[in-house]
């Protein structure tokens, strides 16, 4: 089904639904697809879209959700939107990523719950996670539970900004955790020494 000039894309489908618009009039929504769904038993799992996927492939890249976005105009854009209004008792989630690992053989693997890659680009981009508050309304920016087997937070020699404008930093480098304002070290401990009270 076909509806304007959209660019075509090289898929291999067998369902396929293409839109092109081009709206000047009042801002309004477009939608290629849309699932509306209601569930008002207390005894349910409602899904309201429900995609998997099985595969033995060797050569390749699997995927079972692809979301591709071209931002060519100012307006805010994303890959994926989440919006959860939360009106009762319990867990809400904005994104659930449930990891597990049964490989027992003696190749390397990994197994990583979020990735988040820069990829490309002339430009540099400005943050891999960001987290808004807009006036105290999370309890905890990011929130480690369990026990972990190496490192809670892994920083890999990357400072850590306790500012605003990220000039007060903590850092690891060379034997000694660093106390930075701007470029210059103000302090250090040196991880080698004695233990002793700061």
């Amino acid at each position: 089904m076909r509806q304007g000039q959209p660019p075509s894309q090289p898929l291999d489908t067998m369902l396929l639904f293409e839109r092109g618009d081009s709206n000047n009039g009042t801002a309004i929504t477009h939608e290629v697809l849309s699932l509306i769904h209601q569930e008002k038993g207390e005894n349910s799992y409602p899904w309201t879209l429900y995609t998997s996927l099985e595969t033995h492939h060797v050569n390749g890249d699997a995927c079972v959700h692809c979301a591709r976005l071209h931002k060519n105009g100012a307006g805010w854009s994303t890959g994926l939107h989440s919006e959860v209004f939360n009106h009762a008792r319990g867990v809400a989630l904005g994104a659930n990523i449930e990891m597990s690992s049964d490989f027992t053989g003696p190749e390397s693997t990994e197994v990583i719950g979020l990735n988040i890659q820069a990829v490309g680009g002339s430009r540099p981009m400005q943050h891999g996670i960001q987290i808004h508050d807009s006036g105290n309304r999370f309890d905890t920016g990011i929130n480690l539970k369990g026990t972990f087997k190496n490192a809670g937070l892994a920083m890999h020699g990357n400072a850590i900004a306790l500012d605003e404008k990220g000039e007060i930093t903590v850092r690891y480098r060379g034997g000694k955790i660093e106390f930075l304002n701007g470029k210059k070290c103000i302090g250090h401990i040196d991880v080698n020494g004695e233990d002793h009270a700061l």
